[in-house]
């Protein structure tokens, strides 16, 4: 397990065990409830990004905050592990710019192969409804930047990342692509009830056989280069498809 909880710390910034603890600079809970904690975090971030205003620091945050979701998914398709990830077990250390490390207590740490798959999907069902969907609302209530824009970047991210991980790994593509629907689907959720990170993308093929999902929204990064739309990631909506070509 320690190998496991190496990696993901590697590839996803979690931080698993009571070591790491004395190095969070916010709960998720606090930040979900206090008001003042998220306007400190976010000004922060502003400061340390040099971002023009703070609801395109927002965007960010929630960019920045699709490593986690990922973190998640791919621990589960990929160590069989699951986190408890409710509010108050998760803690934020802020690092350079707008990173962030995520810490969480071993007693968060369960293994998927001890759990019914009715239980994994309550753990993803509480991530999205009780972490993910009330911090986004906070953020985009503080920073004037929209929850939904947040949302669909994390889940295009996550698009993104499970497309990888089956190209990588097809031997899992059944597994995985059923732990993928209880992120992005309803599959999770009561009747008329919409899972936060539900969003359709236009699959991309460049001229060169490089493919991409598109973005819904812009993230804004290129914001923080004076506009420069040549600053634009290849997923982005806002460039053509030539251009998108020219930068896969």
């Amino acid at each position: 397990m320690n190998t496991a909880f190496e990696q993901i710390k590697n590839n996803h910034r979690i931080y698993i065990g009571e070591s790491y603890e004395d190095q969070v600079s916010y709960k998720v809970a606090d930040l979900i409830h206090d008001k003042e904690n998220i306007q400190q975090l976010i000004q922060i971030q502003k400061h340390q990004l040099g971002a023009p205003n703070i609801a395109i620091t927002g965007l960010l945050f929630g960019k920045m905050y699709s490593v986690i979701t990922m973190g998640l998914f791919e621990m589960i398709v990929r160590h069989h592990l699951i986190l408890d990830m409710i509010p108050s077990n998760v803690g934020i250390e802020l690092q350079e710019k707008n990173k962030m490390n995520y810490i969480i207590s071993e007693d968060a740490v369960y293994s998927t192969h001890d759990l019914t798959d009715e239980k994994v999907k309550e753990l993803i069902h509480s991530y999205l409804v009780q972490h993910l969907q009330p911090l986004f609302q906070q953020v985009a209530q503080t920073t004037g930047c929209k929850s939904t824009h947040m949302r669909s970047i994390v889940s295009h991210n996550l698009h993104q990342k499970y497309r990888e991980f089956i190209q990588n790994h097809p031997q899992h593509e059944e597994y995985a692509e059923k732990v993928f629907r209880w992120f992005t689907t309803e599959v999770c959720f009561s009747k008329n009830m919409r899972n936060p990170l539900h969003f359709d993308f236009r699959f991309y093929e460049a001229d060169n056989g490089k493919k991409t999902y598109v973005r819904r929204h812009c993230c804004m990064k290129y914001m923080l280069h004076g506009a420069n739309k040549a600053k634009c990631c290849p997923t982005c909506p806002l460039i053509s498809d030539e251009e998108r070509d020219d930068r896969l």
